[in-house]
């Protein structure tokens, strides 16, 4: 509706085409659209700055600067050149291509940057590259020619995308779908999540580029960005912001920082992938459990479901060895090691796994393994640590299968009688420490083991120090001390706080055992979880009732496991009030009646030494799990008032700025202007569901809106009064009279002075004649709103 929408004044007849401005010349055009392509750069380069921490250092910055920056300035030129909208992309992705290749294979591309069988073949290393360090490595993870590969092609594309939708289909606010993009890989995978500093610069970087967007299309209409524009921008978006930043700090489940830190945002649940152990620590975190597996089992001691393993400690932190050359395929027959594993005596088990939640390339088995069948996928598996991997990169979410293994028969007697271990017993990776490696975790181990010599002795000397009333344990005290993790400084500082959780008692053992010269290695996985009381069908190797557990991510858990040359691997259980502690791992004490106390409870708790009843065979121990406490009931509150009142803001302010610009034309019509009643009327027609047609002329529209809403003969004859009025001036100009006989003067009423009493009378008459739910929307949500944005 062209007349309808345009303002008196700058009109000299109803056609809006003849009152258009000017469009803006092809090089103010062209500039505009220079400056939301460099805005889209800057939002992509600023969501960007969040990957550090995924990738360590700043290695990887340049190379992606390269990455974002030349193919956007190559869909500038496009751009520039005229060429057709959808060459622009093609154009900019051609660029990215390029540029890879100069970065990444200039060595076997043709000049360097053009891609040709070579560059195919080393882009395809690359990418296995990451395949590997994507399926085995923690973070931050090495920047490796492969992940920076991965990470300088992944975020150029999403440059690519967000350039087309800013600024090529001018969709600016369409673009932050890339951004977010970004800005979930380290929303995922960082310990602390993006946190506050990093969602702050993305969110100024997405709002530039809409600020940038919206300047251009007031350029393309000869008109500047107007302060009140600007203004309710900025009340909309700060309070996001704020919102955005604080909330998660008060509401339940959120353990501080920003979105999308917290539990409730935790992508990773039951997943190794990148991270194995932010996920684990993330898993710990969530206010309920997630992701429930169940699994029957013939042993008559509780069950470790292991998932994989961190030997390699030779750098700054925790990793899995691959040994990508050493692996096995096929996993129906893992023929046992006797040299690596001393379970040569052991009990065979039976365990049938189920899961429908649980997605990882690694497979849940206890351990020590010696087949597996019914598992979908093609599977591998590690001699020297029993872990079994998917080679097509991912795990079917839905498994059933049935394991084979065999559970140690050891004793304290037969582990205290063990001699060192050889050096040459185990690979090189399951004994490596760093040079730099703290000073206070030697002392740690040295203090730890004082007075025994035996590598048994020292094992269970590492373990009762670590379970000692000096060590608590603690969900939260690592992510708010800034030591959530397991490389070597989170190891450090944890052995001075002496708060944490599993990862930080396993990853402290396994350190302190390779100190005394004991090959260690960090496993990861679940406890035992809580016994269902349902039968299973089928039996164990001799006859033995499958007794069904459950487990989920509260269950989820990290242990050490020790070499002892002639026992193998063997588990151990630092962490106090955590799993359960195996029968060879119990501290022995004589009491009066000559009977040996259990060490699986929590040795903080103060009192005497009880003696415990026996154990029954078939009741394996259930996990003792610690919680932290619990929301306090004026934090829950305040969290559900903060989301009520921005719940109650988002409702309320589009009612408001409605509200005000209505106020605000009934102020310019006291001075006898007949545009802003004109103005007002289109904004509620558009409001009650009669919007205007592009070729509307104040007269039609003014027909059609009676017929069409069905108004009453005193509405008809108010909202025809208006329309004289607004006729009149726009032909002759305001202060030209509006009395009866003018110019375009006709029907009832044709001679009386419009005013705002007449257009609340078409108003109560349009309320009248629509529903509640049309009402609603009308007055909350009106869609004149946004409308009247693109045309104020």
């Amino acid at each position: 509706m062209s007349a309808l929408l345009t303002r008196p004044g700058t009109r000299s007849g109803p056609s809006r085409s003849a009152q258009q401005p000017e469009p803006a010349s092809g090089g103010r055009r062209g500039a505009a659209n220079v400056a939301v392509g460099a805005a889209s750069a800057l939002a992509v380069l600023l969501c960007s700055l969040s990957v550090h921490g995924v990738i360590e250092g700043w290695s990887w910055l340049p190379r992606l600067l390269f990455a974002v920056l030349v193919p956007l300035a190559a869909t500038a030129g496009a751009r520039r050149l005229g060429l057709p909208q959808p060459l622009v992309p093609v154009a900019g992705t051609a660029v990215l291509i390029c540029t890879l290749a100069w970065l990444f294979a200039s060595s076997s591309s043709i000049l360097g940057f053009l891609p040709g069988p070579g560059t195919i073949a080393r882009a395809e290393a690359l990418l296995s590259e990451a395949h590997t360090v994507v399926l085995t490595e923690v973070t931050p993870v090495q920047p490796l020619p492969g992940i920076l590969f991965l990470c300088c092609a992944g975020i150029g594309l999403v440059a690519v995308l967000t350039d087309t939708l800013a600024a090529t289909l001018r969709m600016p606010a369409t673009a932050g779908l890339g951004l977010f993009a970004v800005l979930m890989i380290p929303a995922v995978l960082k310990p602390e999540s993006l946190g506050t500093g990093y969602f702050l610069l993305a969110g100024a970087g997405y709002l530039v580029l809409l600020a940038v967007g919206a300047r251009r299309e007031q350029h393309g209409r000869g008109a500047r960005v107007s302060g009140p524009w600007l203004a309710r921008a900025a009340a909309v978006c700060a309070p996001s912001l704020v919102l955005a930043v604080l909330l998660p700090s008060v509401l339940p489940g959120f353990t501080g920082g920003a979105f999308p830190e917290g539990a409730r945002f935790s992508f990773l649940s039951g997943g190794t992938g990148l991270n194995p152990v932010v996920s684990l620590g993330n898993d710990l975190r969530q206010p309920g459990s997630a992701g429930r597996i169940t699994y029957a089992t013939s042993s008559t001691e509780p069950v470790y479901l292991r998932s994989t393993t961190l030997e390699d400690f030779s750098g700054s932190r925790w990793a899995p060895d691959p040994r990508a050359d050493e692996r096995r395929e096929g996993i129906s027959t893992m023929p046992q090691d006797p040299s690596a594993s001393g379970r040569d005596q052991g009990t065979p088990v039976v365990t049938r796994i189920s899961s429908r939640t649980y997605s990882s390339p690694w497979l849940l088995a206890p351990y020590y393994p010696v087949g597996v069948t019914g598992a979908d996928g093609n599977w591998s598996w590690d001699p020297k640590t029993m872990t079994v991997l998917n080679n097509d990169a991912g795990g079917d979410v839905k498994q059933d299968y049935q394991v084979q293994s065999v559970s140690p028969q050891l004793t304290p007697e037969q582990l205290a009688r063990l001699p060192q271990a050889a050096p040459n017993s185990v690979d090189a990776v399951f004994t490596e420490l760093p040079d730099d490696l703290p000073g206070n975790i030697r002392d740690a181990a040295a203090d730890a083991v004082k007075g025994v010599s035996s590598p048994y002795d020292k094992a269970m000397a590492i373990q009762s120090y670590l379970r000692g009333p000096a060590f608590s344990y603690s969900l939260e005290a690592p992510v708010q001390g800034g030591y959530d993790g397991n490389g070597m400084s989170v190891l450090s500082e944890f052995l001075e706080q002496k708060a944490g959780y599993c990862v930080h008692f396993a990853a402290a053992m396994a350190v302190m055992a390779r100190e005394e010269g004991i090959p260690s290695r960090m496993a990861l996985g679940y406890a035992p979880g809580q016994r269902t009381g349902r039968a299973t069908e089928g039996t164990g190797p001799n006859g033995e009732p499958l007794r069904e557990y459950e487990v989920d991510s509260t269950d989820a858990h990290a242990w050490p496991e020790l070499y002892f040359e002639g026992a193998g691997w063997i588990r151990f259980e630092p962490t106090p009030s955590r799993g359960s502690v195996p029968e060879y791992a119990r501290q022995q004490t004589t009491a009066p009646a000559e009977t040996p106390i259990r060490d699986d409870d929590d040795p903080r708790i103060p009192g005497p030494p009880v003696t415990a009843p026996a154990v029954p065979q078939d009741s394996p121990l259930e996990p003792e799990t610690v919680l932290e406490p619990s929301d306090t009931p004026e934090t829950a509150w305040l969290g559900a008032l903060l989301a009520v009142l921005a719940a109650a803001g988002a409702v309320m302010t589009p009612w408001a700025m409605r509200r005000r610009r209505a106020v605000r034309r009934r102020h310019a019509a006291a001075d006898g202007r007949a545009g802003p009643v004109w103005d007002e009327l289109a904004d509620l027609g558009i409001d009650y569901g009669y919007p205007g047609r592009t070729s509307d002329t104040p007269r039609s529209y003014a027909g059609r809106l009676i017929q069409e809403a069905g108004l009453s003969p005193g509405a008809e004859e108010a909202l025809t009064r208006i329309r004289n009025s607004f006729e009149v001036e726009a032909y002759a100009g305001v202060g030209s009279g509006v009395g009866g006989g003018g110019a375009g003067s006709a029907g009832p009423g044709s001679g009386a002075a419009s005013s705002w009493a007449d257009l609340e009378t078409v108003q109560e008459d349009l309320r009248r004649g629509t529903g509640l739910l049309g009402r609603i929307h009308a007055r909350f949500l009106p869609p004149s709103l946004a409308m009247r944005f693109r045309h104020d």
